[in-house]
């Protein structure tokens, strides 16, 4: 068979996409490897370097409200990402989220189940296995969500 159908996301992701169910409500969507010009407006302005990666972008994890306007990007982390190379291409993504005004927090599991939540300014760690913190982390994702962006999502030059 030339074709098969392989599964959407890995077992790492998936655990990641349950927490963060746990941490909306029914309001707010849960999308999975949404392409950054599926959500994101480019202006022309924009750095050559930036506007070719915004074409062949990714995000791990987009959250949106019931109108289907973006408020978060989870963008899951790993091992895989400690190369200069991820690293560039983690820094290109988050230039131009935000350059959207779309906020993105990393997640990423560690010693022994520990859930790292973090964004350039702030960070929570949580126990996945004992619950011990995760009111924490679901308070930070939550508090993404429910803030209101008058952003028109069009990406544009600084």
């Amino acid at each position: 068979m030339p074709l098969k159908v392989k599964r959407l996301v890995n077992a790492y992701e998936e655990r990641m996409l349950e927490f963060l169910q746990t941490c909306v409500d029914d309001s707010y969507k849960i999308h999975t490897q949404v392409s950054l010009s599926q959500f994101c407006e480019l202006d022309n302005s924009i750095d050559w370097e930036l506007k070719k990666f915004f074409f062949s972008s990714n995000v791990d994890a987009l959250i949106t409200d019931h109108d289907y306007k973006p408020c978060l990007v989870v963008d899951f982390q790993s091992s895989y990402h400690d190369s200069d190379e991820a690293k560039e291409r983690d820094r290109k993504k988050a230039t131009l989220l935000a350059l959207a005004e779309v906020p993105l927090l990393y997640s990423r599991v560690k010693d022994f189940g520990l859930l790292y939540l973090y964004s350039e300014s702030e960070e929570v760690v949580c126990n996945l296995f004992t619950g011990k913190r995760r009111e924490n982390a679901q308070a930070l994702i939550r508090k993404y969500c429910e803030q209101s962006f008058s952003s028109d999502l069009r990406v544009t030059a600084c």
